[in-house]
C-alpha cells in the first residue's frame, strides 16, 4: 500500500504548484490587495476624467447624455458581476465550513464504534482517531505558516492512519470471533467516509476556488466603470474628491472582500475550527 502514499503526495505537490500558477493573488496580503485595488481604481477616475476635460466645443453637450447612460451600464455590468462572484465565493466557504462538519461528525461515529472492539484493537483504533484529529487541529497552523513540509507529513501521516483503521476493521482476530470480526467492520463506512472527506478538502481549499479569468474580467470590468465615471465628471468639469475616492474605497472593499471569502486562508473570515477542538475534549475525555 505504500504507493498509494507516494501517489498520493505526488498528488498534493502537484495541486498545490497549479494553485500557486492559478491564484497569484493568493500570495499577496490581504491589506497589500486593497491598497492596490484602490490605487487602481483612483488612477482609471483620474484617466477618465483627463481625457473628459480635454474635451472641448459643442461635443460636450451632445455626450454628457450618452456617457452618462453608459456610465450607468457599465456600474450595473460591475454590480451584476460582485453579485455573481459573492454567491460563488460565499458557496465555496459554506462548502469548506460543511465538509469540516461531516468530517468530525465521522470521527466521532468511528470512535465510538471502535469501543465495541476487543483489547487491544479498541485502544489502538481510539488512539489512532485521536492521533488524526490532532493533526487536524496542528494542520491549519502548519498551512497558516505556509510549512510546507509538515503539511505533507500530516496529509499523508492521515492517509496511514485511514489505511491502519481499514486494516484493524477487516482483520480476523481468530476463527471464534465473528461477533467481534462484525463489530469491527462496523467502522468500515467511516473510514470510507474519512478518506472521501480528506479528498473533497483537498479539492475544495486548492482546487475549487473562483477561475482567475473571472477576476482579470471583474478587475477589467471595474476599470472601464471608473473610467467612464471619471469621464463623466471631466465633460462637466467638475467633481468631488469624497465622492471619488468614496466610489473607489466602496468598489475595492467588496471586491477584496469576496478575495478573501474565497481564500483556503481567510483574513477577515476565519473558519471556525470550533468542532474539531470540542471533538478533541470528548475523546478525551471517553
Amino acid at each position: 500500500m505504500r504507493w498509494v502514499l507516494n501517489y498520493y503526495s505526488l498528488v498534493c505537490i502537484a495541486v498545490e504548484l497549479a494553485t500557486m500558477e492559478n491564484h497569484l493573488l493568493d500570495r499577496l496580503s490581504i491589506e497589500l490587495l486593497f491598497v492596490l485595488t484602490v490605487i487602481l481604481m483612483l488612477v482609471g477616475l483620474e484617466v477618465g476624467f483627463r481625457i473628459g476635460a480635454n474635451v472641448k466645443g459643442k461635443k460636450v453637450k451632445a455626450q454628457t447624455s450618452q456617457v452618462r447612460a453608459l456610465m450607468g451600464a457599465t456600474l450595473g455590468l460591475l454590480a451584476f458581476m460582485l453579485a455573481f462572484t459573492f454567491a460563488a465565493a460565499q458557496k465555496h466557504f459554506e462548502n469548506r465550513f460543511q465538509l469540516q462538519i461531516n468530517e468530525a461528525m465521522l470521527i466521532k461515529s468511528a470512535f465510538m464504534k471502535a469501543g465495541l472492539f476487543e483489547e487491544p484493537v479498541r485502544s489502538e483504533a481510539r488512539a489512532l482517531l485521536i492521533e488524526y484529529v490532532d493533526d487536524r487541529i496542528a494542520l491549519r497552523k502548519w498551512v497558516q505558516e505556509k510549512e510546507a513540509v509538515n503539511i505533507f507529513g500530516v496529509l499523508n501521516r492521515a492517509e496511514e492512519i485511514q489505511l491502519r483503521l481499514w486494516s484493524l476493521g477487516t482483520r480476523s482476530s481468530d476463527a471464534s470471533s465473528g461477533n467481534a470480526f462484525q463489530s469491527r467492520a462496523d467502522i468500515l463506512p467511516e473510514v470510507l467516509g474519512l478518506m472521501e472527506s480528506q479528498t473533497r478538502r483537498l479539492q475544495a481549499a486548492l482546487v475549487n476556488r473562483i477561475p482567475p479569468i473571472i477576476w482579470l474580467t471583474l478587475y477589467f470590468t471595474a476599470m472601464v466603470s471608473m473610467i467612464v465615471v471619471g469621464y463623466q465628471a471631466g465633460l462637466t468639469e467638475k467633481r468631488s474628491p469624497l465622492a471619488t475616492f468614496s466610489l473607489a474605497l466602496v468598489f475595492s472593499a467588496v471586491m477584496v472582500l469576496i478575495m478573501d471569502l474565497d481564500r483556503p486562508l481567510q483574513s477577515l473570515f476565519a473558519l471556525d475550527t470550533a468542532v474539531m477542538d470540542e471533538l478533541a475534549v470528548f475523546m478525551q475525555t471517553i
